[in-house]
């Protein structure tokens, strides 16, 4: 199969960031297929950079042919589709339940074979971003450093401990950072500046973010394609939840707005200030 290589595109981002959401909104579109973490990254860890890149370029073909012989698509999923967010809301007990049950997805908004197919991964892509962006289209999808470390510390995930295995793999330097450092917050500090930087120094203008996804009800995504544009999705920010349900809330505040950080490039401290001063009730944690 032949196909424009600048059809497929992928997406990395910030875990917690908003990258399922991405997904799911552009999977609205007609000819439009996003794949929420279809990669296991310890695949294609030790590949060197062209075999990396010709893994990849493989992988978009594959499934290419399958959505257009089988209708379905690797994707992690819930219920067949992309869901708008991959963990629910703190139960009782303070966990977050994964909202994900499959690893394939139903695809039927495609009528024709040059199709946008759009992988996301985050923490694979955004190490691999010096490898990635000489040959393929990619774009981070950001979010309020505030709101991304907050989430984290309920996520119960790899990040929750202040690790993102899959980065690590790939990049000998923060490897060495995060296991030198015994704190936990900190190492979430590093794995934030990590990610910042890399979307900085290789990226630049090709972020979106969360907050403008949010407030222009997905039509931000339409740099990615341009029928986003026409999105009008009735989207709620998850920016506020847990910051009175967190007892150290103030405390990271404190401590982010302290750093030097890659992030104020992305964002104003003043943007962190108002948020951290934000009055909502403990309903959950975004």
């Amino acid at each position: 199969m032949t196909t424009d290589p600048t059809r497929d595109i992928l997406i990395t981002g910030l875990p917690r960031a908003g990258t399922t959401l991405t997904c799911h909104l552009l999977n609205k579109l007609a000819n439009c297929v996003a794949l929420h973490e279809p990669i296991d990254p310890g695949m294609l860890a030790g590949l060197e950079p062209e075999a990396l890149r010709r893994a990849l370029r493989q992988f978009c073909t594959a499934q290419r042919g399958q959505i257009l012989t089988t209708g379905t698509a690797t994707s992690k999923a819930w219920r067949g589709s992309v869901p708008s967010n991959p963990l629910a809301d703190l139960d009782e007990q303070g966990r977050r339940k994964r909202v994900l049950d499959g690893r394939e997805i139903v695809v039927s908004n495609v009528d024709r074979a040059d199709f946008r197919l759009f992988v996301k991964q985050n923490a694979f892509f955004t190490a691999a971003l010096p490898v990635l962006t000489p040959q393929f289209r990619c774009w981070a999808i950001l979010r309020n450093p505030l709101a991304v470390l907050l989430s984290w510390r309920t996520a119960q995930m790899p990040v929750t401990e202040g690790r993102l295995p899959a980065a690590e793999q790939l990049d000998a330097g923060l490897a060495a950072a995060i296991a030198a450092e015994p704190d936990r917050l900190e190492r979430q500090f590093i794995l934030l500046d990590f990610c910042f930087a890399q979307y900085r120094r290789l990226l630049p203008g090709q972020t979106i973010r969360y907050e403008d996804i949010i407030r222009s009800g997905g039509a931000a995504l339409s740099v990615l394609a341009p029928a986003a544009a026409a999105l009008c999705e009735p989207l709620q920010s998850r920016n506020r939840l847990g910051l009175r349900s967190d007892p150290a809330a103030q405390d990271i505040t404190a401590r982010l707005l302290e750093r030097d950080s890659p992030c104020w490039s992305f964002y104003d401290r003043a943007e962190v200030e108002v948020l951290a001063r934000a009055d909502q009730p403990a309903i959950g944690s975004a």
